[in-house]
């Protein structure tokens, strides 16, 4: 008699598949895939491929082989190094810092090492779904809160303009709440969160005695006049924080996958090492040895103030043109994108575009926002809804909204453009045959 298999109870209530289905239109369809967070040319300092290639070509039989669980010690010491730099005060790697399979295991380790079941963990909408995911599989209850949006225009530009409550906040901190997680710069939106807005945040951690996971993987992208600030760097907030990075971000090569976590208290350290340990065990050697090398060069740069030869530097100064080129286009092709202070994607509001369109041979149960990006797809460009972001009693307030990706060559993003231009002439000649039908209709025969 053959065994029936029954996925676990505690991954009942997960459904990841909305990504697959983004793929699968990309498959299908071929559109320019502004979907996608990651970039599709070299986009990577020049550095950690040389560092690569020395690895594999002329590196010591040790770099082949395990290196220590928590993380490999040249990887470790530089990072307390930077993190000493950054938080201004020392970081010791030993002791603060663990090494991980992409930022994705640093929360999985954070979640499974420190959640029991029915703990809270308060989320801000919008939101990477991995959040509720992982605390659901964990045992833990999800508990959202969404940041509104604001009419934000500097100099005739709609910029992100995304406000936290936080009164509606507090309300969500009881006995049971064990985390909250706060993304800056925001994925999808691009908020970079203020000192004044981490501030408060840090007191209500201190006021209800919980802890607060920093996810900061686009860290090193802010635009313009914002700077992003470090919540550790706070009074008493680095012992109550796990601050966690991301190499695939900071430098570009997303599919290494190695990211780590950042805390000043032990036993969270040793809580998630014991997460660590009991799935991944070890992180690839030669990733981490080549992303140790590039970092060392970086950050020596950062100690002798030669900031504008910064790999970052010139990485943002890059990524400003191709925002405002992304931004450029979509306003002059009627949508409404709004300008993100930080990270790589931009929003757009799609709600005049949706009311033009008949989207009924793209009907999706979930909302008008799913059947125009499967409208976009079909027509040459992809998109992500925004909603998918949200709990599903906060969707409304992401519908119309759709996320582009801007870390892709000119050459795409013109392809994007050209793609577009084409959907706006369908959409306009679809109007004048409507009109042409409704002023038709009144025409009398004699």
């Amino acid at each position: 008699m053959s065994q029936i298999v029954k996925i676990a109870d505690r991954f009942n209530d997960l459904d990841p598949r909305f990504w697959s289905e983004i793929a699968r239109m990309v498959e299908i369809n071929k559109p320019i895939n502004l979907g996608m967070g990651c970039p599709d040319f070299d986009a990577w300092p020049q550095s950690i491929m040389e560092a690569m290639a020395d690895i594999v070509q002329n590196g010591s039989c040790l770099l082949h082989q395990y290196t220590k669980s928590p993380g490999h010690p040249r990887l470790v010491k530089v990072l307390g190094q930077l993190y000493s730099h950054l938080l201004g005060r020392t970081v010791n790697g030993d002791d603060n810092i663990l090494i991980t399979i992409g930022a994705y295991e640093a929360l999985h380790c954070t979640i499974y090492g420190l959640v029991n079941t029915g703990d809270q963990v308060i989320i801000i909408d919008p939101a990477y779904d991995a959040y509720d995911m992982i605390t659901k599989a964990a045992g833990g209850i999800p508990v959202h809160v969404a940041l509104k949006r604001m009419d934000n225009r500097v100099n005739g530009e709609n910029h992100s303009g995304w406000t936290l409550d936080f009164e509606e906040l507090e309300s969500k901190f009881n006995a049971r709440t064990r985390f909250i997680i706060v993304n800056t710069p925001n994925n999808p939106l691009g908020k970079v969160y203020t000192k004044e807005e981490l501030t408060k945040i840090a007191d209500l951690c201190h006021k209800y005695n919980i802890i607060a996971i920093m996810d900061e993987v686009y860290e090193w992208l802010t635009y313009g006049s914002n700077e992003h600030f470090r919540l550790a760097s706070l009074p008493g907030m680095f012992e109550k924080s796990i601050t966690i990075g991301s190499l695939g971000k900071a430098f570009n090569v997303t599919g290494w996958r190695c990211g780590w976590a950042v805390t000043g208290n032990t036993k969270i350290r040793e809580a998630m090492t014991l997460a660590h340990m009991s799935s991944v065990y070890v992180c690839p050697t030669p990733i981490q040895e080549a992303a140790a090398r590039t970092f060392e060069l970086e950050l020596q740069k950062l100690r002798d103030n030669q900031i504008d030869d910064m790999y970052w530097t010139q990485l943002t100064s890059l990524l400003t043109k191709k925002r405002d080129m992304l931004f450029n286009m979509l306003s002059e092709l009627g949508f409404n994108p709004m300008v993100p202070e930080g990270g790589y994607y931009l929003v757009a509001d799609c709600r005049r575009l949706i009311d033009r369109l008949n989207l009924n041979d793209y009907f999706d149960k979930r909302g008008k926002t799913f059947s125009l990006v499967r409208w976009l797809s079909k027509h040459g460009v992809q998109g992500v809804p925004l909603t998918v972001f949200y709990r599903q009693e906060n969707q409304h307030l992401a519908e119309g909204l759709v996320r582009f990706c801007f870390i892709k060559s000119d050459e795409t993003l013109l392809k994007a453009r050209d793609a577009l231009i084409r959907m706006t002439q369908l959409v306009d000649n679809c109007d004048i045959d409507e009109q042409q039908h409704h002023n038709n209709s009144y025409i009398i025969e004699v």
